[in-house]
């Protein structure tokens, strides 16, 4: 009597429609989940294969720093490696070496960094010329407003230096895209095809 009454309720609103909506949602979800499981279990073949764009760009790099802090990091069967500068632009340079023993992690890393010789030490108060090719992978470029500068990070595509951090005391636009070209020896095609910018307020 109750779904009697219910029917011809829903009748007078022309929702009989409604009852039916339950029943379509499961066939739809049984259905659905077994045709998606046979189109994905499909083969299609390529004639080509997918490959990542690995495009680089060399950049030369030259600069006396003066180590300030070092923090080496050791993993299972690789040693990480960060040092960071002061008295110029170059910051932060970031090494991944696949070594554990510190004299060969000195001897790639001058080795990486075209220091004649091995490096004496990783100690904080070290002077060194830096003179090396970089294989560039890409660039961002963050724009610092408030704080006066530009962060610019460089991921590397070398064996074992992977991010080179450097900060240029300008926020201009022009200026930055300016002193990338000039301190990093980019074209401004490189540059237009490397480099991502991004401000931060």
């Amino acid at each position: 009597m109750l779904l009697s009454k219910l029917l011809e309720k829903l009748h007078s609103l022309k929702l009989e429609y409604l009852l039916s909506l339950p029943l379509i949602l499961i066939a739809f979800g049984v259905g659905g989940e077994s045709l998606t499981n046979i189109l994905l279990s499909r083969s299609y073949p390529t004639r080509n294969k997918l490959q990542a764009d690995t495009q680089t760009v060399k950049i030369r790099l030259a600069a006396n720093v003066l180590l300030t802090e070092v923090e080496v990091e050791k993993e299972q069967g690789f040693t990480e490696v960060e040092l960071q500068t002061k008295n110029s632009i170059l910051k932060n340079l970031t090494f991944k070496v696949p070594v554990a023993e510190l004299s060969q992690v000195k001897a790639m890393i001058a080795q990486e960094l075209g220091v004649s010789g091995e490096i004496e030490t990783l100690q904080a108060g070290t002077q060194m010329q830096v003179r090396s090719a970089v294989q560039v992978l890409g660039i961002l470029a963050e724009i610092e407003k408030k704080r006066g500068f530009t962060k610019v990070e460089v991921n590397a595509a070398n064996s074992t230096l992977k991010q080179l951090e450097f900060e240029f005391p300008v926020t201009e636009l022009s200026s930055v895209k300016a002193m990338i070209t000039q301190e990093l020896g980019l074209s401004r095609e490189d540059a237009r095809m490397f480099v991502s910018y991004r401000v931060k307020n």
